[in-house]
């Protein structure tokens, strides 16, 4: 009994020592696994859970190491896109020796990031820099820089996934967010806000595909595109920024004209031909069914309405074509009522049936014809032409009333007073701004209306029309190109010009001509804002395009108003750089006059429309003229002279 008592006790007491030391052991793991570290890491401040921050990855040392896994989308993605606070320290907590984190206290306002020259709180060098300073104590380690924020920045570079703004902008872009373009090659700048970072690369993420390396252009898909531009930056101890934008460009290609003879007619026999050309290919059906053919095309129409389709990508033409067989008495003439100019009017008359007979007058008197070509001599004024068919007892007549115009007698036609076109000029580009000023012999205007533009045989587009001349927009391709212009008068006589261009093709992009072009605010008393003697025009701009890239290589940024076709500068912004205007003793002397008020609109940073006076803005010049018309309607040509003025009234008080 005895011994099965101390056998008991001896079970027991080796299970508690078993128990014992299973604890001391999982304690030991504990301990050691959460015990101090003997290498202190330098400082991390991190800012509040909830608010967006521009990342950290990375010493400068090891960018490039960063950069390698950017050049995948994949990787790209994951260093721009937005995380949340937990994901971003978890991260940092892999890369990063424990350390000890502090959150500085912050109130609702500062972090809200609308409070300008608000300062943002960075994190320390990562593990290079650690190992290079472990021999430095805590207090003598370099505590971490604050980089100033940009005062009103605006829209931020980079926002949480929550939606909430970051509190600084790093970059900016020449991008319209949600613009629709009409070229693939897509031009654009970056302008980088903080002037204390250094700009270590920028990257361009167009569609998924990341285009490494900034190059200032893409190409654009057809349709919605997707552009992300991604910019790093380091201080001066080396610690690395990343910030990133999107964008949303659609592309519209223009659509290619198509040139063919085709017009809504009847004819009289089922053989049908006619041509139609297109640059960008064409096909070609007839009621539904493709027609083969290149350029010149021969059909077989079927009795009654025959309907020819022309289809070039999205553009399309549709005609009727009706077919009318002759089985009775009829005339087919080329004649219908119309307006001449001159003294004869030569048209063909043919009668059709079993054995039908002919008869044409006019104005009541027979005329004889020549294998059914006819010539009339017509008489100042109206003019009627009777043709009449008589097969046996059927009987067919068609009357037309013919006006005859006199031709304009010597010294009386109208002329061009005013063109900036010669005969044989050649241009680079393809396209070329057409201004004229037409008058009757008396010197009296000829307006849009009286006047007719053709260029390569396809009318040319009218830009604008002002008092002093009417423009147009001549689509040139590469050689020769023919240029007609058509004059009509009040009376009626006409006149008619023709100009040959030569035209040198060149890509989008590339430079097609030099201008002198500059900038000033003199009213204000701030004189040239910037100039250039021989700036590049390039393939693809408007005028619009080519001032806003020559403001922006000189330092300002620009907002801008108005639709695609009339699209005008609204404002133009630089720091400092309007703080010392002030209407100069002229200024104030023709507010006077004219009855302007002043207001006290003034901003030390920009200079823009309702600035001093209701009436003020920017506006351009051609050659010292101001034009009607917006800047986007032009195209600025080689050796033209711009300038960008600042107006207190509309342009009145500095340009003619």
């Amino acid at each position: 009994m005895a011994d099965k008592k101390s056998r008991r006790t001896a079970v027991t007491a080796m299970a508690a020592a078993a128990v014992i030391t299973v604890g001391g052991v999982c304690f030991g793991a504990l301990f050691y696994r959460n015990a101090p570290r003997s290498l202190t890491a330098a400082e991390v401040i991190h800012r509040e859970a909830d608010l967006p921050d521009i990342t950290f990855s990375g010493t400068a040392d090891n960018i490039s190491k960063a950069d390698e896994t950017s050049s995948s989308p994949e990787s790209s993605r994951t260093d721009s896109s937005s995380q949340d606070s937990s994901e971003r320290e978890s991260s940092l907590s892999e890369s990063l020796p424990r350390t000890e984190s502090r959150t500085p206290a912050a109130s609702d306002d500062s972090r809200s990031g609308n409070i300008p020259q608000s300062t943002e709180t960075v994190y320390t060098s990562a593990e290079s820099s650690l190992a290079e300073n472990s021999s430095l104590t805590d207090e003598s380690r370099p505590a971490p820089t604050a980089v100033q924020a940009v005062p009103d920045a605006g829209t931020p570079a980079k926002t949480a996934p929550s939606g909430k703004e970051a509190d600084r902008e790093y970059f900016t872009t020449s991008i319209n967010d949600g613009e629709t373009v009409s070229e693939s090659v897509y031009f654009f700048t970056i302008e980088h806000l903080v002037k204390e970072l250094e700009v270590v690369r920028c990257d361009v993420e167009l569609n998924g595909s990341v285009l490494t390396g900034y190059a200032g252009k893409c190409r654009l898909k057809e349709g919605e595109n997707s552009i992300r531009v991604s910019c790093t930056y380091k201080d001066g101890d080396n610690r690395v920024y990343r910030a990133f934008r999107d964008y949303t460009v659609n592309l519209v290609s223009p659509d290619s004209a198509i040139y063919t003879d085709l017009t809504d007619c009847d004819v009289f026999e089922s053989a049908f031909s006619f041509t139609a050309e297109c640059e960008d290919g064409l096909s070609v059906w007839l009621n539904g069914i493709p027609v083969e053919g290149d350029g010149r095309y021969t059909v077989t129409l079927s009795e009654g309405e025959n309907m020819i389709r022309l289809s070039s990508g999205r553009r399309e033409l549709n005609f009727s074509v009706t077919y009318i067989p002759l089985r009775e008495l009829d005339i087919i003439t080329d004649l219908t009522d119309c307006t001449v100019y001159g003294s004869e009017l030569v048209f063909t008359a043919q009668a059709v049936g079993s054995s039908p007979k002919l008869t044409v007058q006019l104005n009541r008197k027979t005329l004889r014809g020549d294998g059914g070509i006819y010539t009339a001599a017509l008489n100042d004024g109206t003019n009627s032409i009777h043709l009449l068919a008589l097969d046996g007892a059927k009987r067919v007549e068609k009357t037309f009333t013919v006006t005859c115009l006199p031709t304009a007698e010597e010294g009386r036609s109208p002329y061009i007073a005013d063109i900036n076109l010669t005969d044989n000029m050649t241009v680079k580009g393809s396209s070329y701004s057409l201004s004229l000023k037409a008058a009757d012999y008396e010197g009296g205007r000829i307006y849009a209306d009286g006047i007719e533009v053709a260029c390569g045989g396809a009318s040319a587009e009218r830009r604008w029309e002002d008092s002093q001349s009417t423009g147009y927009l001549l689509k040139l391709h590469a050689g020769e190109n023919s240029v007609y212009i058509r004059l009509k008068d009040s009376i009626g006589r006409t006149a008619e010009f023709f100009y040959s261009i030569n035209c040198e093709a060149a890509g989008i992009g590339e430079e097609v001509g030099r201008i002198s072009i500059k900038a000033q605010a003199d009213i204000l008393g701030l004189g040239v804002l910037c100039e250039d003697d021989s700036y590049p025009v390039l393939e693809g701009e408007t005028g619009f395009d080519t001032i806003v890239r020559f403001l922006r290589d000189n330092g300002f940024e620009v907002s801008s108003r108005g639709s695609e076709n009339s699209r005008y500068l609204d404002r133009i912004y630089k720091e400092g750089r309007f703080a010392g205007g002030a209407l100069s003793e002229e200024a104030l002397a023709y507010t006077e006059r004219a009855g302007i008020s002043i207001n006290g609109g003034k901003d030390d940073d920009s200079l823009g429309e309702f600035d001093y006076t209701a009436g003020s803005g920017w506006l351009y010049s051609r050659g010292g003229r101001k034009p009607s018309y917006a800047m986007s309607a032009a195209v600025f040509a080689d050796g033209e002279d711009i300038e960008l003025s600042f107006s207190l009234d509309f342009g009145n008080d500095v340009v003619k």
